[in-house]
């Protein structure tokens, strides 16, 4: 079930950066290539904080907690990895202008990206029922499921 949910967060994300072609189904991740080489922080974080997100809706929690979303970088390693290797690029050039914070992170960048993933919780609860169904789920649906939530606040 969360890798139904870690599916529906990466395709999600990938669809509010810029991907528009082809299928996301049960067991397939999405592949880097399907999206822009920039938003694959984005993307890997949204897989692992839609597990986290489901995991902690499962215990009655409020949200993503510190733990929820470590145990589920720890589950998926390849996610964390890209994570870690793109704040090592922040941290870099963020040291040479001497405005890094303790980890090299942007500041308030997971707040962002936690705030973004919020809003689009619906849908990407609604991407995995479809997953968990059997069914598969074209980009240009996911697209236009974010959209709605975007301008509308559409309740799914």
């Amino acid at each position: 079930m969360s890798e139904a949910y870690r599916t529906a967060g990466r395709a999600v994300a990938s669809a509010l950066r810029g991907w528009t072609d082809g299928l996301v189904a049960p067991g397939r991740q999405l592949q880097w290539s399907e999206g822009p080489d920039s938003a694959r922080p984005f993307i890997a974080y949204a897989g692992v904080w839609a597990a986290a997100r489901r995991r902690g809706d499962l215990a009655g929690e409020n949200g993503v907690s510190p733990t929820r979303l470590t145990e589920a970088m720890c589950a998926h390693p390849g996610d964390a990895s890209t994570l870690g290797a793109a704040q090592f690029e922040v941290a870099t050039v963020l040291r040479r202008t001497g405005s890094t914070d303790e980890w090299g992170w942007l500041p308030g960048v997971g707040a962002a990206w936690q705030a973004e993933l919020e809003q689009m919780w619906p849908v990407i609860q609604h991407v995995a029922v479809l997953l968990l169904a059997g069914r598969e789920v074209s980009a240009a649906r996911v697209r236009r499921l974010a959209d709605d939530r975007l301008v509308g606040g559409l309740a799914i």
